[in-house]
């Protein structure tokens, strides 16, 4: 079996469109994490800290990309995430998957993951945000198909950008659903959203995000990660910074937008895509 690994709440692992919404009034929103407030909309990432990916402090880098090139490769591992209410440690998935995405050119790149060796999407779209959908190809496996948003923006002098990949595990959505309080059928149509709200502060990188309460119109539960379970009773983020969506609608490849309102410690809002059928997982920093 292979060693466990930890996630970092930033960069390689997962990334965070933010479509609109505020700060707390009073407070100084640390561009461009508050979007949509007097200016155009814009992105929040948690950024790879040097180029080609993967540094420890989760620093936001500076606008503009390592390379030149219009676009770049992702290249990484697929991790199976251990079943800890965080989303944020794991285990080389040692089955074999397919991994898409959409090119610059609008068509589908894709590779696959065999269980040892990195995989390669090529043609990504520069100083972006790609979504990569991973499908496990083993039948049975504890492993569900993953949806996650990487930021393309520094690649190395190649042209590559290092992110590895995270893969949920099924019995864990599956207990999500169990433990909720009003009994509700997971939907294999829909699709489950996976948040993992985090803070940003200099220095210190991004950390999850306790006091925050999520909405969406879409969702039809929402479920917080709470005292090593899950709840739809509670109504706030804790420790953890998890929030689940559950049975969102969803679309076939590249999937529909959810869209979400975030209140309390912080406020805001995100859209992110749903697939049918899969498990977004998302970071965003608020």
């Amino acid at each position: 079996m292979s060693a466990p690994r930890a996630f970092r709440w930033a960069p390689a692992l997962a990334a965070a469109l933010l479509a609109g919404g505020c700060q707390n009034q009073g407070e100084r929103p640390p561009p461009p994490t508050c979007v949509g407030c007097g200016g155009p909309a814009g992105i929040s990432i948690g950024f790879p800290t040097t180029p080609g990916g993967g540094g420890d402090s989760g620093e936001e880098p500076e606008q503009g990309g390592a390379s030149n090139s219009e676009t770049v490769t992702l290249q990484g591992e697929v991790q199976l995430l251990f079943d800890n209410g965080r989303f944020d440690s794991g285990e080389v998935l040692t089955d074999a998957a397919s991994i898409k995405s959409t090119r610059a050119d609008g068509r589908t790149s894709t590779d696959t993951w065999n269980g040892k060796d990195a995989f390669t999407v090529a043609d990504l779209p520069a100083d972006s945000t790609s979504w990569l959908l991973v499908t496990p190809q083993t039948a049975g496996a504890d492993a569900a198909v993953t949806l996650e948003p990487v930021l393309t923006q520094h690649a190395n002098s190649q042209g590559v950008v290092n992110a590895d990949l995270g893969v949920v595990r099924e019995s864990n959505i599956d207990t999500i659903f169990d433990l909720l309080s009003v009994p509700v059928q997971r939907d294999s149509r829909a699709a489950q959203v996976v948040l993992r709200l985090t803070s940003r502060s200099a220095g210190s990188g991004l950390t999850p995000l306790s006091g925050v309460s999520v909405k969406s119109s879409s969702a039809e539960s929402i479920a917080y990660s709470t005292g090593g379970g899950y709840s739809d009773v509670a109504t706030e983020t804790d420790s953890t910074g998890v929030a689940v969506l559950l049975n969102c609608p969803a679309g076939g490849w590249p999937g529909a937008l959810v869209n979400i309102e975030f209140s309390g410690a912080k406020s805001g809002g995100a859209q992110v895509r749903a697939v049918t059928g899969a498990v977004s997982l998302v970071t965003i920093a608020l």
